[in-house]
């Protein structure tokens, strides 16, 4: 007698996501925001000037079972009474992996809290190993606003 083995199942598209945004199961990634912007409507996209108090923060994330992220100041504070966390809670992709959505739960309200301020859904433009560029549509009455977001891996 003789059987065949089915051949495993190809991973979900969400799946190796995380593992570019956070790395293997039980791993974690930083990551540093390096750019920003900010489009209204269908005008010019105009770049943030953001301070290196945002810019210098570090985004972990972890693929664990509850797929953690936690935002830390970096060297420079945007004020000096804020924590050290400035943010923190959950991430998951959708199943197709085009969509990014973290949803934070511990919120400390510091001006360089980042995910806190955009809790909208974010399109994935690109992610890669070292890198991450991300897309939020935001409708408020009748004009839409798009950000667009890069990360680099540290």
């Amino acid at each position: 007698l003789s059987s065949c083995k089915e051949d495993d199942p190809a991973p979900l598209k969400a799946e190796t996501q995380a593992i570019l945004l956070a790395g293997q199961k039980g791993s974690s990634k930083s990551w540093k925001l390096s750019t920003a912007s900010y489009q209204e409507g269908s005008g010019a996209s105009t770049e943030l000037n953001l301070d290196v108090c945002i810019l210098d923060n570090i985004y972990l994330f972890t693929n664990n079972d509850d797929q953690t992220y936690k935002a830390t100041e970096g060297a420079t504070s945007c004020e000096p009474t804020d924590p050290n966390v400035v943010e923190a809670g959950h991430w998951t992709f959708t199943i197709n992996g085009e969509i990014l959505i973290v949803l934070p739960d511990e919120v400390t309200y510091s001006s360089s809290a980042l995910f806190s301020f955009l809790t909208y859904p974010s399109e994935i433009v690109t992610l890669t190993d070292s890198g991450m560029t991300l897309k939020m549509n935001v409708v408020d009455t009748s004009t839409s606003y798009s950000y667009t977001l890069t990360f680099v891996k540290i």
